[in-house]
């Protein structure tokens, strides 16, 4: 197999296109200090890549035979030949080992994937150890959120005083219709459904029911108060563990507002068939042409906001406080924006300008958990194409 520098697992993908198409073109900057990537494809299906390939219009994308059910072995030959794995392949709801980062470290090959399932990125996040001695840096729930959205919250935190003085921190998130995407991050909202949303009270985890505690949020100018439901999200395990928040929760609401609703009413399913992985991805397959439909009425834009509460002294009540807002136009452009920036980090010095080095260090990390120089380079390149971008100074 020819050497490549970059693959794509779930390349063919929406989320993972994207995430191509953002590679190829930061990658040409000069100003990023790298060379031009090679860049694969990693999937099942070579009629899909070929449908990929000719969408992106990149005559030199390769494909690469990824079966992550299938054999391991050939999972292996693939990463071996790579300078960084980016795992797209969703939906992770329902998956229990991170057998691509396993065979990451095995083959020293750099990592990051979009996981937004807890219990699998606590599962990536244990094999720190061996990452590190591998020498091998990985980062897991990259993305605009998770991903994205964590690193705002760090920067949120920060802008508060650090973890000594932030009590609380809250993440709202809004996408119009489907942002875009397709039924991969259809069906992954529905098998969230049917998990239980891991919250943090007073210093201590707590799970709640999903879409439930309806809050109003306001995501700023071309977006206005959306109504935002508990959902599932590693990045608040992250937070709560990485920034010492004592509170913490994450909340999504969707347009058209009735799909709020809709969502609701799927919670009166048995459990066993929400989390049916193929059940729930023949759904959106079949619903996938009313939600277009929705979609191209209501657009594709993502909205994301952050609330971070000054600790109380006791005294009186948490008033002080940091808000931090982001809008992209289109969720499947941001989503690949944002991960081709956290695989650009992970690459910085190993490629092209070996002066313009990574502060990725060896080991397995969640994105709350990087150094500021890291989190100021992808947030920069996530700024790109915004509606919206409130950082505080200098924004």
């Amino acid at each position: 197999m020819d050497p490549f520098d970059v693959l794509v697992v779930g390349g063919n993908g929406r989320v993972g296109a994207s995430t191509v198409r953002w590679l190829d073109r930061l990658s040409r900057r000069s100003s990023e200090g790298l060379l031009p990537l090679r860049l694969a494809i990693g999937g099942r299906s070579a009629a899909s890549f070929e449908a990929a390939k000719k969408r992106l219009n990149l005559d030199e994308l390769v494909f690469v035979p990824v079966d992550l059910d299938g054999d391991r072995e050939t999972v292996s030959a693939a990463v071996g030949a790579a300078q960084l794995v980016v795992h797209t392949a969703g939906p992770f709801q329902g998956r229990s080992d991170p057998h691509l980062l396993r065979a990451c470290i095995a083959a020293g090959v750099p990592y990051c994937d979009v996981c937004d399932e807890l219990s699998l990125s606590r599962s990536a996040r244990a094999l720190s150890a061996e990452a590190a001695e591998a020498g091998v840096p990985a980062v897991v729930s990259c993305g605009i959120w998770p991903g994205v959205s964590a690193l705002m919250a760090a920067l949120a935190v920060e802008k508060l005083g650090g973890a000594a003085s932030c009590d609380s921190v809250e993440l709202s998130f809004y996408t119009a219709g489907t942002g875009g995407a397709g039924p991969t991050i259809v069906s992954a909202t529905f098998l969230l459904l049917a998990t239980a949303v891991a919250t943090y009270q007073n210093g201590l985890p707590t799970t709640k029911q999903p879409w439930t505690e309806r809050r109003l949020v306001d995501f700023g100018a071309g977006v206005g108060v959306q109504p935002c439901f508990l959902l599932d999200n590693p990045d608040v395990f992250a937070i709560a563990d990485a920034l010492d928040v004592a509170n913490c929760a994450s909340r999504f609401g969707t347009a058209p507002r009735v799909w709020n609703s809709l969502f609701g009413a799927m919670k009166l399913l048995p459990v066993n068939l929400l989390r049916n992985r193929k059940a729930m991805q023949s759904f959106a397959q079949f619903s996938m042409p009313i939600i277009r439909a929705v979609d191209a009425l209501v657009g594709s834009t993502n909205a994301m906001r952050v609330d971070a509460y000054r600790r109380s002294d006791g005294k009186n009540e948490t008033t002080e406080k940091v808000t931090l807002r982001c809008v992209h136009p289109d969720l499947e452009d941001c989503v690949g924006l944002a991960t081709a920036a956290f695989a650009l980090e992970i690459l910085r010095g190993r490629m092209g300008d070996v002066s313009n080095k990574t502060t990725i260090e060896p080991g397995v990390w969640f994105p709350t958990e990087l150094k500021s120089d890291a989190r100021n380079n992808i947030l920069r390149l996530a700024k790109e194409e915004t509606l919206v971008w409130e950082m505080g100074e200098g924004d």
